[in-house]
C-alpha cells in the first residue's frame, strides 16, 4: 500500500504540475482555456501510474531466497528464485534468505563479520566461579516453512531476534551451571557444547529453523580463578619434576651398582682366565717334558739297539783284553771251593782255526 500511495501522490503532483504549467502558458498567451490544460494533467497522472504498476507488477526473488507473497495481510503463495509476477500495489513480499545464517557473541561484537552480533554472556558454573562465553550460531531458513514463520515470528531480523538470540542466550547461561569451573578451564567443553547444541536443534526444529552448527568459541574465567589455578598448576608440576628427579637418581644408583657388578664380575673373569692360562700353561710344559723323554728313551733305545748289534765276540774279546788289570777272576764251585778261571779261557777263541 505504501508503493500505491506513493505512486498516486507523485502522479498527482506530476499531473497538476503539467495542468498548472500550460494554463500558464495559455494565459500569457492571452487564450485562457482551462478545460483545455486539465487533459494533459490527467495523461501525465495515467502515465505515471501505469509506469508504476508495471514496475510494480513483478518481483526477482535471488538464488538463495524466497519471497512470501502476502495480499491484503494475507499470505497467499511463497515465490521461488527467479521472475515472479504478482498483483501491483496489492501484493507485498517478504524475502526470507535460506543460506546460511551467522550469528555470534564476543567481547568485540564490532569487530565480527557475523550477519548478527552480540555481546558475549555471562553465568556461574556449579561450583560458583564466574565466567563469560562467546559463542557462535549458524543456522538456515526452512523454505516451505516460510509461509508459517511470516505468520508466527515476522520477518528475518525478527527471527533471531526472537528465536536465535534470546534461545541461545538462555541455554547457554543454564547448561553451562552444570559443569564446574576446572571442566571448562581445562578446554574439556565437548560435552557442555553438545548439550546446548542438542535443545538449540530442538527449539529450532519447532519454529521451522535448522540449526547447522553451534561452537563455544571461548569460556571467559576471572583472573583469581585464573591466579589460582596456575598456582596449583605450578605445584603440581614441581611435584612431577622432583618425582622424576627422584626417579632419575634411583636409576642412577641402580646404574653404578649395575656396573659395579659388571666390573667386579669382569675381574673374577679375568682372574679366571689368567689361572686357566697357566694351569694350561704348566699343562703344556709337562706335555713337552713328556714328549721330550719320550724322544730321548726312544733316542737311547735305538743307539743300544744299535750297539747291541755291534758287539761281536772278537769285539767283546779285545775290550776284555784292553780293560784285563792283570788279575784273574775266580768263581766258587759247588764244593764251596774256589776255582780259578785262566787266561786261555777267557780269550780262548770260540772256534779253534
Amino acid at each position: 500500500m505504501g508503493q500505491l500511495i506513493f505512486a498516486l501522490l507523485l502522479a498527482l503532483v506530476a499531473g497538476v504540475g503539467v495542468t498548472v504549467l500550460i494554463a500558464a502558458a495559455k494565459a500569457r498567451q492571452g487564450k485562457p482555456q482551462p478545460g483545455s490544460a486539465l487533459l494533459p494533467g490527467v495523461i501525465v497522472f495515467v502515465v505515471i501510474l501505469i509506469i508504476f504498476a508495471i514496475l510494480n507488477s513483478y518481483t526477482i526473488v535471488q538464488a538463495g531466497s524466497v519471497a512470501v507473497v502476502k495480499r491484503l495481510g494475507e499470505v497467499v503463495t511463497v515465490f521461488e528464485p527467479g521472475l515472479n509476477w504478482k498483483i501491483p500495489f496489492i501484493d507485498q513480499t517478504i524475502v526470507y534468505r535460506t543460506q546460511e545464517i551467522v550469528y555470534e557473541t564476543s567481547d568485540t561484537p564490532e569487530t565480527s563479520k557475523a550477519d548478527y552480533t552480540d555481546f558475549e554472556i555471562d553465568t556461574a558454573t556449579s561450583d560458583g566461579q564466574q565466567i563469560t562465553a562467546s559463542y557462535t550460531v549458524r543456522f538456515r531458513i526452512r523454505p516451505q516453512e516460510a509461509a508459517n514463520i511470516i505468520n508466527n515470528l515476522g520477518d528475518e531480523s525478527e527471527v533471531v531476534e526472537k528465536i536465535v538470540k534470546q534461545n541461545s542466550r538462555v541455554w547457554v547461561r543454564t547448561l553451562l551451571r552444570n559443569y564446574e569451573a576446572n571442566q571448562l578451564y581445562s578446554g574439556d567443553i565437548q560435552a557442555a557444547q553438545d548439550a546446548i547444541s542438542a535443545q538449540l536443534r530442538e527449539d529450532f526444529e519447532e519454529e521451522g529453523l535448522e540449526l547447522v552448527f553451534f561452537g563455544l568459541r571461548q569460556i571467559g574465567f576471572s583472573d583469581a580463578y585464573k591466579t589460582a589455578v596456575e598456582t596449583k598448576q605450578i605445584e603440581a608440576e614441581n611435584i612431577i619434576t622432583k618425582q622424576n628427579l627422584a626417579r632419575q637418581a634411583e636409576y642412577t644408583k641402580k646404574r653404578t651398582i649395575t656396573e659395579a657388578e659388571a666390573e667386579a664380575e669382569r675381574q673374577r673373569l679375568e682372574r679366571i682366565g689368567v689361572a686357566q692360562g697357566e694351569a694350561e700353561s704348566i699343562k703344556l710344559r709337562a706335555e713337552a717334558d713328556a714328549e721330550a723323554t719320550l724322544v730321548r728313551a726312544k733316542a737311547q733305545a735305538e743307539a743300544n739297539q744299535l750297539i747291541a748289534k755291534s758287539l761281536t765276540a772278537e769285539v767283546i774279546r779285545w775290550q776284555a783284553v784292553n780293560q784285563w788289570n792283570g788279575r784273574y777272576p775266580t768263581v766258587v764251585s759247588s764244593g764251596n771251593s774256589e776255582q780259578l778261571i785262566l787266561p786261555g779261557d777267557l780269550f780262548s777263541n770260540a772256534e779253534t782255526p
